[in-house]
């Protein structure tokens, strides 16, 4: 089973392949903002971050010194989910290999992410997403300068059983410990 890394200037988000396993785990998270059906999706999207900075801040241009100075303090987090069709073979994501049980904890660790409401559910968040394909939820755990979105893709390939550097707080630290443990 092959997921990939994408990395952007200080985020970096897993995508998981949407087949029909996939669309079942996470079948609690879809609805009309992430439509898990939808034909032209071969990817799941997941990334965590804070929740004010990640909600906020589609582009550099919606950069606010508040949103920055909560996340570097401490901020509620949240999960992003979105939707992404084929993978160019030119586009720039690092490939993970793994088995179907790796996978699985993957998914497990992921899905433990999500805060959940008194019915077991996942918790939307009340903001709209990015796109026609995205929805924020509520998460576990709080946001901050030594807890970043990526060193929570570290943890999430770590809790996998997959070999990672011990703390990924940046996109470089991601790639690092990326062609360290799992490029052959």
């Amino acid at each position: 089973m092959t997921i990939h890394l994408l990395a952007g200037p200080i985020h970096t988000d897993i995508l998981l392949p949407l087949d029909d396993a996939t669309r079942a785990r996470f079948a609690a998270f879809g609805g009309p903002d992430l439509p898990l059906g939808h034909p032209g999706a071969d990817w799941l999207v997941a990334g965590w971050g804070a929740r004010d900075f990640y909600t906020t801040t589609a582009t550099w241009h919606d950069l606010s010194l508040r949103a920055t100075l909560r996340a570097v303090a401490g901020d509620a987090s949240v999960l992003r989910l979105s939707l992404a069709g084929p993978i160019d073979p030119g586009f720039p994501t690092w490939r993970v290999q793994m088995d179907t049980a790796t996978y699985d904890r993957l998914v497990d660790a992921i899905l433990a992410t999500a805060a959940r409401d008194a019915g077991g559910g996942p918790i939307p968040v009340d903001h709209p997403g990015f796109s026609t394909t995205d929805a924020f939820f509520e998460a576990t755990g709080r946001f901050h300068l030594l807890r970043t979105c990526n060193a929570w893709v570290g943890a999430m390939l770590r809790r996998a059983g997959l070999p990672f550097g011990a703390w990924t707080p940046l996109p470089l630290s991601v790639r690092i410990a990326h062609r360290t443990h799992l490029v052959p």
